[in-house]
C-alpha cells in the first residue's frame, strides 16, 4: 500500500542567526473594559492607555497609601514572565501587585516591595540566567532595577529612562557560547525615533553601555516598536512601526530592521493597533520561530522575522484569518514544543501548534463556563505537561497571596473534535529521536548524526520533516529506510540526518552560533498533541574538551637520562648569552642569568633531541581522551623563556612564499600574540610583498621540509606551541611541552690560536717521548747492507 511518508522534504531557512528563548511576556491578557471597536470608522484607532503611566505627585501619594510600597504592573492587564530555562520559575504581574515564584505558582507570595523612592510602575521585566542561578531585570518607572540576592540595584551605565528590556538566555548547558548569549541584555525606549539611546550589557545586566548615539535612520521611517536578539551573532534586531494616516484609510505598518546595518529584513505589515501593544515573542524551544501580535493583529513568522504568516482557523480554509473582524485578543500564552492558545473578545479560546506554518482550532469550550473573569486578573497558560491552566491570583491576608489554578485537558478538547472531522485520531504510532533535548558540537569539518524513529499506520497523511536554522552555513543530507515490522505489521522507518558546514565561495567558515535541527510532522495541524517536534541544538564552535598533545615518542625518561623522581625537584641554569627576557632575540639582552624550578606536573618528562639533528614536534588532536589525529596545520614555536639559540633551517625563500611571511619579533613588536585569528600565509597572493626572501620562515608543519636546529648547547627549553591555520578548528590550540638537548661538545674557553699550540706542543712532547722509550728498549737503526745480508 502507498505511504504518504514516501517523501522526504528537507528545509532550510535562511537566518541571520538564530533565536533563543521567550523574551517578552508570554502570557498577556487584556482587561474586559478595554473593548476594542472601529467606533464608527474603520481605520480609526482605538483608544489604549500609554505605555509607560508615570503618575503625579497627588496620585502617587494616593497609590502609597492604597496599595503600600508593592510594585504594579503599569498596564490595565497582567501578565506572566516565565524563565525560560526553568519552567518552575515565574513572575506575575499586575495591578494587584508583583511576585515571584521559584514553585509554579504553588506557594503563598508576598507582592515585590519597592525600591525606595519610586512609585513602582514596572512596565517589563526579564529572567537573567548565569551558571551560578538567575536573577532578573525591571525596568520601573522608566529606570531599570535588578534584582539579585534578593535586594533592588540600580543598573549601571543607564543615563535615559527606558520602557521595555529584552534578552537572550541560552538554557543549553553553562558552556562559555551558551553564557556569552544569555549574558546580552538590552535595554530600550519604546514610542520613541530620534534621539534614541539603546543600551547594551554583555554581563548580564550588570552594567549597561549606550549601544550608539542615536538611531537617527529611524526618524525618517517611524519609531521604535519592539527589539529582540537574534541569536549567537548577538544581531539587535527592531520593529520599526512606520505612522499612518487613519482619515486617508492607510494604516500604521511596521516591519523588522536590524540595528547593525539599518537594513530591512522583512516586508512592512498593517498594524490594527497602537505601537503601545505591539508584541514579540520567542517562543521557548523554537529557534528562528517569532510571534508578533496586537489585540486585533496575530502574525507568525518561522524565520526569524523574514517573512510573516497570518494564522489561520483549521477547517475554515485561508480566509478565515484570527482574529476575525470585530474580535480581539484578550489572552495569549505559548509553551514548549511550539504550542499557542489564545482568548478572544467572545470568550472563545483556540489552541495550536507552530511549524511551517501557524494553525488553530477553536476548543469547544469556551471560557464562560470555566468561569474566566478579567477583573481577578486571571490568566492562560500551558503547564509542564502541556494542558492549558488559568491561573488567579488570590488574595489571603494583606500581605500575602494564593494563585489559584483550574486545568483544561488538551487531548480531552481535541477528542470531543474528532467527530466533525477537523482533527483526525493521530495515525502516528511512535515518532521520537536519540537526539531530542541534546546540544552537540561541530568543529570546522566536523558533522553531526541523528536518528528518528517514525512508526506511521497506513495511509498516513503526515510525514517527518526537517527544518534547520542557518541554512546558508549548514547543510544536511537526509535518508529513510525501513528498518523492520512492529508486532501488528506496521512499517518501522528509521531515518539519518547527516548535518555538516558549507564551506563559502570566499573559503569563509563562519564560526560561533548555535543552530537548531527540528524534526516534526509535515501538515499535521494540531492532531498528535502527545508527539512532540524532536529537537536538537548544534553549536557551531570550539569543543570544550578539544585539546592537543605533543608525541613523547623518546624522553629523558625512558632513556634513564632524568627520571621522574629527579624531575620533580629540578632546577636549571639558563646563560644570559642565550635569552632575552623581551622575547626579541637580541644578544646580550640579559644583565644576569635566570634559574628556573621545572614544573614537572605540567610538562611531565622531556623530549629528548639530539643536538645536531634537525628536529621538528609532533602532535596530537584529542578530544577528552579520544584521539582523534595526529596535526596537519600550521604552528608555531615559542620559548616561554625568550631562549633564541636556535635557527630555523628554511628561509622565505625556500619555503616557496609569495608575500613576506610573519615572525615573532614583528608580531610582539606591534603588541599582538600571534595565534589562528591573526594568521597570514605566506602562499597567499595578497600578504604583502616579499621584501626579504632570506627571512628565516617560522611556520612549521608536518608536510614542510622546514625543522629547527639548534646550536652547540647542551640543556633544557619548554616550548609553547600554537596551531596557527584558522581551518583547520575554531580551538585556540595551543600546548607546553619541554626539551632536553643533548650531544654537544664543550664550549671552548681559550682562543683557538692557544689551542693550536697546545697541540702543537702535545703532539711533540709525545714524539719526544717515544723517541726516549725506543731508545730505552735497545733500538738499534739497521742499514740496508746489513739487513740485505742477514
Amino acid at each position: 500500500m502507498q505511504q504518504c511518508f514516501v517523501t522526504i522534504l528537507f528545509l532550510s531557512t535562511a537566518l541571520l542567526s538564530p533565536i533563543t528563548a521567550v523574551r517578552f511576556p508570554a502570557v498577556l491578557s487584556l482587561p474586559p473594559d478595554n473593548k476594542i471597536e472601529a467606533n464608527g470608522n474603520s481605520h480609526a484607532m482605538p483608544s489604549l492607555p500609554p505605555d509607560n503611566i508615570i503618575p503625579g505627585e497627588q496620585d502617587r501619594q494616593t497609590r502609597q497609601q492604597a496599595y503600600g510600597y508593592y510594585l504594579r504592573y503599569a498596564k490595565p492587564y497582567s501578565v506572566i514572565v516565565w524563565n525560560p530555562c526553568n519552567n518552575q520559575e515565574a513572575i506575575y504581574m499586575g495591578l494587584t501587585g508583583v511576585f515571584h515564584t521559584t514553585a509554579v505558582f504553588e506557594d503563598k507570595l508576598s507582592p515585590l516591595s519597592n525600591p525606595g523612592w519610586l512609585d513602582g510602575l514596572v512596565t517589563s521585566a526579564a529572567f537573567i540566567n548565569t551558571a551560578g542561578g538567575s536573577h532578573y531585570i525591571f525596568v520601573i518607572d522608566g529606570w531599570a532595577w535588578l534584582r539579585l540576592y534578593g535586594q533592588w540595584f540600580p543598573c549601571q551605565g543607564v543615563t535615559n529612562t527606558v520602557s521595555h528590556v529584552t534578552t537572550e538566555q541560552c538554557c543549553l548547558s553553562i558552556d562559555s557560547h551558551c553564557q556569552s548569549i544569555s549574558g546580552a541584555v538590552v535595554l530600550y525606549q519604546r514610542g520613541v525615533s530620534d534621539k534614541q539611546v539603546i543600551f547594551f550589557s554583555t554581563n548580564w545586566g550588570l552594567r549597561f553601555t549606550p549601544l550608539a548615539p542615536g538611531l537617527p535612520y529611524i526618524a525618517s521611517k517611524g519609531i521604535v516598536g519592539a527589539i529582540y536578539i537574534m541569536g549567537m551573532s548577538l544581531n539587535i534586531v527592531m520593529a520599526v512601526v512606520e505612522i499612518g494616516d487613519y482619515t486617508l484609510g492607510r494604516p500604521d505598518r511596521f516591519h523588522f530592521q536590524s540595528i547593525s546595518d539599518s537594513s530591512e529584513m522583512s516586508d512592512k505589515y498593517a498594524m490594527m493597533d497602537t505601537v503601545d501593544y505591539i508584541e514579540v515573542i520567542q517562543p521557548v524551544g523554537m529557534r528562528g520561530h517569532v510571534i508578533i501580535w496586537t489585540p486585533r493583529m496575530l502574525l507568525y513568522s518561522p524565520n526569524n522575522g523574514f517573512a510573516c504568516l497570518p494564522v489561520y482557523e483549521v477547517g475554515k480554509g485561508r480566509d478565515k484569518i484570527l482574529p476575525a473582524n470585530g474580535d480581539y485578543i484578550k489572552s495569549l500564552t505559548t509553551g514548549a514544543n511550539g504550542v499557542i492558545a489564545f482568548i478572544l473578545s467572545d470568550a472563545s479560546l483556540y489552541y495550536g501548534r507552530l511549524g511551517l506554518e501557524a494553525t488553530v482550532i477553536k476548543f469547544k469550550t469556551s471560557m464562560l463556563t470555566l468561569g474566566f473573569s478579567f477583573e481577578r486578573g486571571m490568566l492562560l497558560a500551558f503547564n509542564e505537561y502541556g494542558d492549558l491552566e488559568l491561573v488567579t491570583p488570590s488574595q489571603v491576608d494583606p500581605t500575602t497571596w494564593s494563585f489559584e489554578k483550574k486545568s483544561l485537558g488538551v487531548e480531552q478538547q481535541l477528542t470531543e473534535l474528532w467527530a466533525d472531522g477537523d482533527v483526525i485520531p493521530c495515525p502516528v504510532v511512535q515518532f521520537f529521536g536519540d537526539f531530542n533535548g541534546k546540544f552537540y558540537y561541530m568543529d570546522i569539518g566536523g558533522s553531526v548524526r541523528l536518528t528518528v524513529v517514525y512508526i506511521p499506520i497506513p495511509q498516513c497523511p503526515f510525514f517527518p520533516v526537517v527544518t534547520l536554522t542557518n541554512g546558508e552555513a549548514l547543510n544536511a543530507k537526509v535518508e529513510l529506510v525501513v528498518d523492520g515490522i512492529t508486532t501488528v505489521g506496521n512499517k518501522k522507518f528509521k531515518m539519518e540526518i547527516l548535518i555538516n558546514q558549507k564551506l563559502a565561495e570566499t573559503g569563509f567558515i563562519q564560526d560561533l552560533y548555535i543552530a537548531l535541527v527540528n524534526v516534526d510532522l509535515m501538515e499535521r495541524g494540531v492532531a498528535c498533541s502527545k508527539l512532540n517536534p524532536q529537537k536538537a541544538h548544534i553549536v557551531v564552535a570550539c569543543p570544550p574538551e578539544k585539546h592537543i598533545r605533543v608525541s613523547r615518542d623518546m624522553t629523558t625518561c625512558t632513556q634513564g637520562i632524568l627520571s621522574q623522581a629527579q624531575l620533580r625537584n629540578f632546577t636549571y641554569n639558563i646563560s644570559k648569552e642565550v635569552y632575552d627576557p623581551e622575547f626579541l632575540a637580541r644578544p646580550n639582552a640579559a644583565t644576569s642569568d635566570l634559574t628556573i624550578q621545572y614544573d614537572y606536573f605540567e610538562l611531565l618528562c622531556p623530549l629528548l633531541v639530539y643536538h645536531d639533528m634537525p628536529w621538528m614536534p609532533r602532535f596530537e588532536l584529542w578530544e577528552d581522551d579520544t584521539f582523534v589525529e595526529y596535526v596537519k596545520a600550521d604552528f608555531v614555536l615559542r620559548e616561554i623563556h625568550g631562549m633564541h639559540n636556535y635557527q630555523y633551517l628554511q628561509t622565505a625563500k625556500k619555503a616557496k612564499c609569495v608575500s613576506q611571511p610573519q615572525d615573532w619579533i614583528s608580531m610582539l613588536m606591534s603588541g599582538n600574540v600571534w595565534n589562528r585569528k591573526n594568521y597570514k600565509s605566506c602562499k597567499d597572493l595578497n600578504g604583502p610583498p616579499l621584501t626579504n626572501p632570506d627571512a628565516p620562515y617560522q611556520v612549521l608543519n608536518q608536510e614542510s621540509k622546514n625543522r629547527i636546529g639548534f646550536s652547540n648547547y647542551n640543556g633544557m627549553y619548554i616550548f609553547e606551541a600554537t596551531v596557527l591555520d584558522p581551518a583547520y578548528s575554531y580551538c585556540s590550540l595551543q600546548t607546553r611541552f619541554s626539551v632536553y638537548v643533548y650531544g654537544a661538545f664543550p664550549k671552548r674557553i681559550l682562543p683557538p690560536g692557544v689551542f693550536t699550540g697546545i697541540f702543537i706542543a702535545i703532539f711533540f712532547g709525545l714524539l719526544i717521548i717515544v723517541f726516549f722509550i725506543l731508545r730505552q728498549s735497545g733500538y738499534k737503526k739497521f742499514s740496508p747492507l746489513e739487513f740485505r745480508s742477514s
